[in-house]
């Protein structure tokens, strides 16, 4: 049987590091990629290949595609992963801050969806799974260019999902809620380097209180085991809301309408 090929993004930590590992002990081949060398160097096996990249890199992702095709032939699954968490109040957030959260979280997805579909389409096969979030469906107050990234994943996750399924290629978002790993803590560095006038006190202060429960949260485990199920599966299903807070989330701003489900979440903000 011919083995499956994998491209994982964001593979030095968290997700993306899980999910590499359990896609090569499921038996894929994967090409695992981040800036940080070290870390990957970590998980090399003989299932994992790592690979130094940065996802706004336009010419370094499509020398590592044309190297994936070249040294196996195929490409079955990509998993666009690496991301990172611009929070602050839309008002603070700088243009540059913003143009590079949508360069990372956007465009880096992009990018890479545009440099593996020629070869998907050729096999006639083949599984783009975007790792997205809760927040591209119910954005909330102090994350909103981090959101408004997500959104943006969500919708061309669900444009290209059209255009392509007749090639054979299925198009999945996972939107995860809260996962205990290295993100909260990036997101609250960044978040010092964006000045905020006094207005915004009550907002900076809810901020760490929302995230309190990460270390308490799922491992990101449960995000590989679904990106797994999705990239075996014959006919996944196009989206994936887990743990239990972001299909409770989902459901209660549908339920509860926008209106009120923004004003519970300011109440539970306190802002």
């Amino acid at each position: 049987m011919t083995q499956h090929i994998a491209l994982v993004t964001g593979a030095s930590s968290g997700i993306g590091k899980a999910t590499a590992q359990l896609l090569a002990k499921n038996g894929f081949y994967v090409f695992a990629m981040a800036r940080r060398m070290d870390r990957l160097e970590q998980i090399r096996s003989e299932n994992i290949e790592p690979i130094c990249l940065d996802v706004t890199d336009t010419v370094a992702i499509q020398k590592t595609v044309d190297h994936a095709i070249t040294t196996k032939g195929r490409i079955d699954v990509l998993v666009n992963n690496a991301g990172y968490g611009q929070l602050g109040a839309v008002e603070c957030v700088s243009m540059e801050a913003a143009h590079q959260q949508f360069e990372v979280n956007v465009f880096g997805y992009a990018r890479f969806m545009q440099a593996v579909l020629p070869q998907m389409r050729t096999q006639n096969s083949g599984c783009i799974i975007n790792i997205a979030s809760i927040l591209g469906k119910t954005s909330i107050p102090g994350f909103g260019w981090y959101a408004a990234s997500k959104h943006a994943v969500e919708a061309l996750s669900e444009t290209l999902r059209g255009e392509v399924i007749k090639f054979g290629i299925n198009v999945i978002v996972i939107a995860p809620g809260l996962i205990k790993t290295e993100f909260a803590a990036k997101e609250f560095e960044l978040l010092k380097t964006v000045k905020h006038p006094p207005a915004y006190q009550k907002l900076l202060n809810a901020l760490p209180r929302l995230l309190a429960g990460e270390p308490q949260a799922p491992g990101p485990e449960i995000i590989a085991q679904a990106v797994l199920k999705a990239a075996t599966a014959s006919s996944p299903p196009t989206r994936h809301a887990l743990p239990l807070d972001a299909k409770t989330a989902v459901i209660a701003k549908w339920f509860l309408g926008s209106r009120i489900f923004d004003w519970a979440v300011r109440q539970k903000m306190k802002i």
